[in-house]
């Protein structure tokens, strides 16, 4: 995550320097676990992400609006949502989404994926 960060801070620069209005980042780019056990162990609340938190602080430095996707654990804990965050000028999440039509597809020797678990 903390490489995925400074890649993205690269871009909040060439962002500014080209004068973005607002900078849209893709879904999930704080991490891509290789299953739902690699990702329940790197999954962090938007509060306490290092990645988020980082974004927050280059938004409002720049005064640039930043969407971004991350992953945010459940209430429970048992599962992890895949979440699109508007990050104001101010460095404030003001809007949230979560991905309710998970992509789940088996190819026949060859990758399985199923954001459903």
């Amino acid at each position: 995550m903390a490489h995925n960060l400074q890649q993205c801070k690269s871009v909040v620069a060439k962002a500014v320097a080209a004068g973005a209005k607002a900078l849209f980042l893709p879904e999930a780019a704080d991490y891509i676990g290789s299953g739902p056990d690699e990702s329940a162990k790197l999954v962090r609340s938007v509060t306490d992400s290092e990645f988020v938190l980082g974004l927050q602080k280059e938004a409002k430095m720049n005064k640039l609006p930043i969407n971004v996707g991350v992953h945010e654990p459940t209430a429970d804990g048992k599962k992890v949502k895949n979440t699109s965050l508007w990050i104001d000028e101010h460095g404030e999440i003001v809007q949230r989404y979560q991905k309710l039509h998970m992509f789940d597809v088996e190819i026949e020797d060859g990758p399985k994926m199923q954001e459903s678990k």
